[in-house]
């Protein structure tokens, strides 16, 4: 059976003693993981424990496809409640999973163990999920990325707990980033809380020079200020942030995932523009949406840059990978060649 919304929320947080088990799929890992744990823990009284507990990968099944079947209807030999935990990485073995949810769906009374399912982000087409829809016992909850209402929601019920407030601008800044993925969205929400000491000066709030500070870390700040001068022309400040970076051991590789991103998105926000949306409007359509502290820079690369240039930037970046990942290939140097030729273009077109 397919649950969404209220009835899927109120289901993991009870589910009937009569299901046999669920799958938890969806683009937003973290959130999946995290809606496991919950279920895992009405399915079983100690989920932790290895005697109690299997844990099976896809690459398991692959293998023996007739395990999940052996494992579901296994009795515990201690006499106490058993619990299957598939984490799917992959679908190879879909057909033969499918085939074992609809025989253990037509006799609910053989399980003697409670299964939870866990994958990413599955088709309509998925044999596995149309299995669990279509099952009159097994329950299916698509695990999507929350809203930016919900992760406000989230950061302020979390840090209201610890006797932590946050700024209105803070919160601003910080929901974009925390977007697409609950696990890193709590992690973030942990830094923020600890700190801040966990709430136990009166008045602790956060504000937005600790999102600044402290959200994304130094490196991820570090590689910003690269891609950002390279896209913005700032040939000398570009380099001091290069070899800065490079001297702290950040890898060059690193750098140039940073800078392929920055492009893409600068590509999409400018194809936006083209279709008649602002500047602000192509940027709030990104996902995740432009960083509060960085709309300037990112609107005045859109004004240097056109679409077609973006184009061929994405292109070089991509020829520059290739050449980086050879045998014996001087990165760093094909790294800095690449910056200073984005820099050095857009340093004209600023003129």
């Amino acid at each position: 059976m397919k649950l969404t919304g209220a009835r899927a929320r109120s289901w993991i947080k009870s589910p009937p003693a009569n299901c046999p088990g669920v799958l938890l799929f969806g683009p937003d890992a973290g959130l999946c993981s995290e809606r496991a744990k919950t279920v895992a823990k009405q399915f079983s009284p100690n989920p932790d424990d290895p005697f109690s507990t299997t844990i099976l990968s896809a690459d398991d099944l692959t293998g023996d496809p007739a395990r999940l079947a052996d494992e579901m209807v296994a009795q515990s030999l201690l006499g106490d409640a058993r619990l299957i935990h598939l984490r799917l990485s992959h679908e190879r073995g879909a057909a033969s999973i499918a085939k074992t949810i609809k025989a253990l769906d037509a006799k609910p009374e053989t399980c003697a163990a409670k299964l939870i399912v866990e994958a990413g982000d599955m088709t309509p087409r998925s044999a596995i999920r149309n299995a669990f829809e279509t099952a009159k016992n097994f329950a299916s909850i698509a695990c999507y990325a929350d809203s930016q209402a919900d992760i406000a929601g989230m950061v302020r019920s979390s840090l209201r707990d610890l006797k932590i407030g946050v700024d209105a601008d803070a919160l601003d800044a910080l929901v974009p980033l925390l977007e697409g993925d609950r696990r890193m969205a709590r992690s973030e929400i942990e830094k923020l809380a600890l700190y801040k000491g966990f709430g136990k000066e009166d008045g602790a709030k956060v504000t937005l020079e600790d999102i600044k500070t402290l959200i994304g870390g130094a490196g991820a700040a570090g590689l910003d200020d690269i891609v950002f001068d390279a896209m913005a022309g700032n040939l000398k400040t570009m380099d001091a942030s290069l070899r800065r970076a490079l001297a702290g051991k950040i890898n060059p590789h690193s750098v140039l995932a940073a800078l392929q991103r920055h492009i893409v998105r600068l590509h999409q926000a400018s194809a936006s523009m083209s279709t008649g949306n602002s500047t602000d409007e192509a940027m709030r359509a990104l996902r995740p949406p432009v960083f509060v502290m960085r709309k300037n820079a990112f609107g005045a690369a859109l004004r240097i840059w056109p679409e077609t240039a973006l184009a061929r930037a994405i292109n070089q970046s991509m020829e520059t990978e290739k050449q980086m990942k050879s045998t014996g290939a001087p990165v760093e140097a094909l790294l800095g060649r690449l910056l200073i030729a984005l820099s050095s273009y857009a340093a004209k077109r600023r003129r």
